[in-house]
């Protein structure tokens, strides 16, 4: 069954196939190793505990994301990167967006497209510079 890529199958099969080899791989022990340490370092607390729980759901979702949508995955984890850089030089910079923005692919817009680009940008900023916080916080404790 495995001969084939994965890319292949339908999509309840790859999700199927996914979950096997993440029970193989020991991807959920390795989760809740990750978790105890965490919380032992962070201690025990109900906002802690909810902190945790929350950047260990981000991690699946990304995870399961980057196995199902390996293009699209690869360009937002590059684009975080980004928005780790920009961040970590200045939190309070004046322009993200303009540092941001990939002027070749901007230029070739028409009005209405470049605003939709610059929400849409925007947009990705903010949930990525949340999560920049987020696993900021969770590393700190």
């Amino acid at each position: 069954m495995t001969d084939k890529p994965i890319k292949e199958y339908g999509e309840l099969k790859r999700r199927a196939l996914l979950a096997k080899q993440r029970l193989k791989m020991g991807y959920w022990q390795r989760m809740e190793d990750e978790r105890q340490k965490a919380l032992d370092e962070m201690g025990k607390g109900g906002e802690s505990e909810k902190l945790v729980r929350e950047l260990q759901q981000e991690k699946v979702r990304r995870d399961e994301h980057r196995a199902l949508c390996t293009d699209k995955a690869e360009e937002e984890e590059l684009f975080y990167t980004k928005v780790c850089t920009i961040l970590e030089r200045d939190e309070n910079t004046i322009n993200p967006i303009g540092q941001l923005i990939d002027r070749e692919e901007f230029e070739r817009l028409d009005e209405n497209n470049r605003q939709r680009y610059i929400l849409c940008l925007s947009r990705k900023f903010r949930e990525m510079r949340e999560r920049y916080y987020r696993e900021r916080a969770g590393k700190s404790g």
